[in-house]
């Protein structure tokens, strides 16, 4: 009775190790798939902010607040 409680014990651990490895290699196709998502998101950020920052009423939003925050440091006469 040893005998076969020790080989169905076993041969559930290497069922599981088995398992366990499946499932680990399908997660790395997820993880990377995630990973992709991200970067296309994060480079549709980038252009849109890209976009914005092109247009003329964002530059000289921009520039207002250089120049305030120059000011705020001392530095007059910076007009950019």
């Amino acid at each position: 009775m040893g005998a076969d409680r020790t080989r169905s014990t076993g041969i559930r651990r290497l069922y599981s190790k088995g398992i366990n490895r499946l499932r680990h290699r399908a997660e790395r196709g997820a993880v990377t798939a995630e990973y992709a998502i991200m970067i296309v998101g994060a480079c549709a950020i980038g252009g849109v902010l890209v976009a914005l920052l092109r247009s003329p009423a964002m530059q000289n939003a921009l520039k207002s607040i250089i120049n305030y925050g120059l000011k705020l440091a001392g530095v007059e006469g910076v007009h950019l």
